[in-house]
Order: structure tokens, then sequence, then C-alpha cells
């Protein structure tokens, strides 16, 4: 029997760059997918976190079980659009310095962990409600993040990827969401307890799960179809009417998107921004445990469950 080794960071995430075409999917300059801190590329990795923020108490509980790598759906540059440099006086600054002084690596996947068709937000969240896909809708506009082409080895296993396109002032656009059709109807009631059960009761209350129209029977109304994009696209609900669903599923929405959802006749159901891109994480650990068993690979990865109450 083959000995099992302990991998590198940088291994871990070329494996991951690479599965999730970090390189290719265009995102948010915000975004910034792939490394965002490396104290030590060269060093082993024997054990990997994942969690859907980069909170400070995120990283400071994957420090405290040991992480070698903390991967990330939200990373490090949303306020700033850039890594907070840690010497500033910035509040997410002191993030950066805990990662540094733990020799922890953080790695983000925004819409690359949103669109993957397999092991994304919305593939686990369609397949979790028993939906039939019938395609993808909910364009994302914009670049791929800069990313050292060492860290791709190969094309992505998965193979059903929505199609890029690239737009006339040079961006790159694709289509995130999924919809599909129940393999037997749903009523409101049943949709919300199904997501519920997905999403776990550490992560979400029932009455944190809101569907609109309110004035709307729980019990009627079967729902045949549905939109799914995770995060907070709750206000596409317009887009989301275009192929025909009877329902759109989501985190959150701005307030207009209530009234909207009431003049386009479509069942909302908001489930949490946090919540919704909790499912994406959760997998990505799964996954490297059976990377790391075809690999024989001495690493374990584990998800780290932080509600936001969101």
């Amino acid at each position: 029997m083959m000995k099992m080794r302990v991998p590198s960071v940088n291994e871990v995430m070329a494996a991951l760059c690479t599965e999730y075409r970090v390189h290719e999917i265009p995102d948010s300059s915000r975004a910034w997918n792939g490394p965002q801190v490396i104290p030590s590329p060269d060093s082993n990795c024997n054990k990997v976190m994942t969690a859907t923020d980069a909170s400070l108490e995120v990283i400071h509980r994957a420090v405290n079980d040991g992480a070698d790598l903390l991967i990330v759906h939200h990373g490090l540059t949303w306020t700033l659009g850039a890594i907070p440099l840690p010497s500033s006086n910035e509040v997410e600054a002191e993030r950066v310095r805990v990662a540094l002084a733990n020799n922890l690596a953080i790695l983000a996947l925004h819409l690359p962990m949103d669109a993957h068709p397999i092991l994304g937000n919305n593939a686990i969240l369609a397949d979790g409600l028993g939906i039939q896909r019938e395609g993808t809708w909910f364009a994302s506009k914009g670049h791929p993040s800069p990313l050292d082409s060492s860290l791709i080895q190969g094309p992505s296993l998965a193979t059903e990827w929505p199609q890029i396109d690239t737009l006339e002032d040079g961006r790159l656009t694709m289509e995130i969401g999924l919809y599909g059709r129940f393999t037997t109807p749903m009523n409101r009631s049943e949709i919300k307890s199904r997501i519920q059960h997905i999403l776990g009761k550490e992560q979400t209350e029932p009455e944190i799960i809101r569907i609109f129209p309110e004035d709307r029977g729980m019990e009627s109304d079967e729902t045949e179809t549905i939109a799914i994009c995770s995060g907070a696209a709750g206000g596409a609900v317009v887009d989301a009417k275009e192929p025909g669903v009877d329902a759109l599923l989501s985190g959150e929405g701005p307030f207009q998107s209530a009234i909207l959802a009431q003049e386009a006749d479509i069942s909302l159901i908001l489930a949490g921004h946090h919540a919704t891109e909790t499912v994406g994480p959760r997998a990505t650990a799964d996954w490297l445990n059976r990377i790391a068993e075809a690999n024989e690979w001495s690493m374990d990865t584990q998800f780290i469950s932080a509600p936001i109450g969101l």
C-alpha cells in the first residue's frame, strides 16, 4: 500500500482553482477569486476549513482548529475592493493580521462556487428540492480575477458549466442561476420545510424564511416550477418571470421585490443571503475529502458553521 503524504497548500489551492475554473469565471472586481492570503504556499496542508464568510470569528476558529488553509465564499475584499493591509487601521485588517500570524492561507470562491454545476450553491439547492433542471438564468457580468497560471492544472472535472459570452464592452457574462420543474408539485408550506431541511436548523429558523406575497395561503397554490439563485438575487423577480416559473428562491432582495412578486404573480422565497450560501462550502469540504482519498493525501477538511442571522 502506498504511504499517505501531506500535500502542500499550493497543491490544494491548485486543485480548487482548477475545478472551480477561477481563471475563467467572470465576477465583480470586489470578489478577487483565488488566493487572498498566502503566508507559505509550500508548507504542508494537513487541515482545511471551509466557510461562507472570511469573518474574524471564522478565521479564529480555523486557527484554533489547526487549519492550514481556509476556503470561503465571501473573501476579504468586499468592503475595500482589495486585501486590507495588515498595517492599516481598517476594521478588516485584523483578519489579515491573524491569518498571517498563524500561517493560515485564505482562498475565496465567489461566483465560481455559485455557478459550479455540481458543487455550487444553486446546484445543491436545486438538487435538494428535487428539481429537474431546464435551464440557466440570472446573468452575472465582469472579468475573471487575476490568477497565477501555475494554479490551473487542466479542465474542470464538471462538464455542464453555463456558457460564458463576451459583451460589447469587453466584459464577460455568465448565467449562474438555475430554473426547473419539481418532480412533484409542492405548496408553499412544503417548499419552506424542504428549504429548512436543506439549510439546517442551525442556519435558519422557520420565521427567517419569508415568502411573498404574504397574503396567499401556505397550503394552496401548488408550485410546479422555480428559479434559484442564492445570495442577493431576490430583486430579479422580473428576470425570473421570463422563463415562466411559478416561484423564485434566493437569499435576500430589496423592498420593491415583494411588490414586484405581487404584481408579477410569482412566489418570492427569501431564505437568507448567508444561509443559502452555506451549502456550497459544505460541498467543497466533502469534495476535498474525496480528492484527498483519491490522491492518497493525508489531509482532512471540515466546514465551519457560523450563522449570522441572514
